[in-house]
């Protein structure tokens, strides 16, 4: 863990460990033992509370997720004996019924072994296995529903769950989503119907922007400046005509992990830029760009109402909020003009990685290391719903322009994308993803879409940008950075899309800027 992200109990117990060392080699010389015993006593309650503090989350974030899997196996066994149909022969349709109950009984089973296992398993062991033992349930669960509509069908019987991936939205036995949409990224027949014209994209010389990792990227609503935050500290401004350095400033005492930026509509001539740091702090700065040959940041005023560092920031215009994620397992909303906090919203399953706002539904969808997309209402905080078929941990969102469609990136890979339809928000049968795309080899860091065409774009830890059609499964054009460099293709961490779409802008985990300008 890092060690920036400890909790208070972590750091006492190691506290009081390392004085115990401390006194223990002055005791040998004045061989007074008193205050090594009192603080190895210290070290050692400190290391109880922190036992017993990880089992009871390790015990809450297996509960929450054998639950859900519960919910998902019951609705698919429901959805298998509506479904069974009547056949003319008793006899038939007695030992198609009777094979039915056989299989069933041998999947709860599999079930039961798949909770036995979470409950002596360390918990990254534990996510994997469940996700995999779930896939094959599932493809289990189509081929009994094959034998109840064809008995003559030989049976199969649930095998060990060494899988392929899967795609749920291919599982026509499963129908996990009725729900319709005129994007066409869930029709089925768009997926060969379209034929999207592929643009190309010229690459522009990087800059060699940071001394640390580009954490986070935000571009204004104008095109003109390229705002950067590093884990180096600093906050940058970039005229994006010229790519020259215009302002920079030591924003926080730690790393940064997020940005946005806004314009003060009364001026005309400034913005904020809104920074989140492992330091726990939001900061707002104020950004002079009436002389762009000497634009100022200036302090305007610090958050300081988390106790985790803050993982993401967000916007809504309308009403004007600023939202925030962080690993305290909080969602944040704030009056961005008077730094108020409107509400607060605890997530009990974990700390929160990613955040995105959708301002015509008036939603946020929050998701962190536990895997679940979770939906609260913007103004209120109220929880509204999550969204099911994700175990593996989100490290960015990405709502669509219209808000119907919401992307998920996770750490092994791949790229969930649900249909999201408010007429089903915590009616008790969470939406499952419409398309799964098999993204990165490694974390998919940053998603965004663009304004028109709903295309979304996505940077992996393996050091590609991929842009991805809706009508289409594959990417429609790859993007590399580090090119040739003898060092190897550097993590994308960060991700930003200027607002007629020309300009991709992705950060490394080297500190390189990588620009490219659309040229058709």
């Amino acid at each position: 863990m890092n060690f920036k992200q400890l909790h208070w109990l972590e750091v006492a117990e190691c506290l009081a460990l390392g004085l115990a060392v401390v006194f223990l080699l002055v005791a040998i010389a004045s061989q007074d033992w008193l205050l090594p015993l009192v603080f190895l006593t210290f070290g050692l309650i400190f290391n109880s509370l922190n036992r017993i503090r990880w089992q009871y989350l390790m015990r809450q974030r297996l509960s929450a997720t054998t639950k859900q899997l519960k919910q998902q196996i019951a609705q698919e066994l429901e959805k298998i004996q509506v479904s069974a149909p009547v056949t003319p022969a008793e006899e038939t349709e007695s030992r198609a019924i009777a094979r039915l109950q056989d299989n069933c009984v041998s999947l709860e089973q599999s079930l039961n072994s798949v909770v036995q296992y979470l409950n002596t398993q360390v918990l990254p062991e534990r996510i994997e296995h469940l996700e995999k033992a779930y896939l094959q349930l599932s493809q289990d669960l189509r081929t009994l529903t094959r034998q109840v509509e064809d008995p003559s069908v030989e049976p199969l019987a649930p095998s060990p769950p060494e899988l392929e991936p899967f795609d749920i939205s291919s599982a026509t036995g499963l129908n996990v989503s009725q729900v319709t949409t005129q994007l066409p990224i869930v029709a089925p027949t768009s997926f060969v119907s379209q034929s999207p014209s592929i643009p190309t994209w010229q690459e522009l010389d990087p800059l060699m922007a940071h001394d640390d990792a580009v954490s986070c990227l935000a571009i204004s609503p104008d095109g003109q400046w390229l705002v950067s935050g590093s884990w180096d500290q600093t906050l940058r401004v970039w005229d994006l005509a010229t790519r020259t350095l215009k302002a920079q400033v030591s924003a926080h005492y730690q790393g940064l992990l997020a940005v946005v930026v806004v314009p003060i509509q009364a001026s005309g001539t400034g913005y904020r830029i809104v920074t989140g740091s492992f330091d726990h702090t939001i900061k707002v700065w104020l950004a002079d760009t009436e002389d762009p040959e000497h634009l100022t940041l200036t302090i305007e005023e610090t958050l300081t109402q988390h106790t985790g560092s803050v993982q993401s920031l967000a916007l809504s215009y309308n009403p004007l909020l600023l939202v925030s994620g962080s690993y305290d397992q909080t969602v944040k909303q704030w009056q961005l003009l008077t730094g108020e906090m409107v509400c607060s919203s605890y997530d009990p399953l974990g700390a929160i990685y990613a955040i995105a706002v959708d301002t015509s539904q008036e939603l946020i969808a929050s998701a962190g290391g536990d895997g679940r997309v979770t939906l609260w209402k913007l103004g209120t905080g109220e929880q509204i719903g999550f969204l099911a078929g994700n175990v593996s941990s989100v490290e960015s969102l990405a709502f669509s322009p219209d808000g119907e469609t919401l992307a998920a990136g996770c750490v092994d890979g791949t790229i969930k994308l649900w249909q999201l339809d408010a007429s089903r928000f915590g009616a008790g049968r969470p939406l499952q993803p419409v398309r799964i795309l098999e993204a990165h080899n490694g974390q998919v860091k940053a998603l965004l879409f663009n304004g028109e065409e709903q295309i979304l774009f996505s940077g992996g830890a393996d050091g590609y940008v991929k842009i991805w059609h809706p009508s289409r499964r594959e990417a429609i054009a790859v993007l590399g950075v580090n090119e040739g460099a003898e060092s190897g293709r550097s993590s994308i961490l960060s991700l930003a899309l200027s607002d007629d779409s020309y300009l991709l802008i992705a950060g490394t985990a080297d500190g390189i800027i990588q620009i490219w300008r659309k040229t058709d």
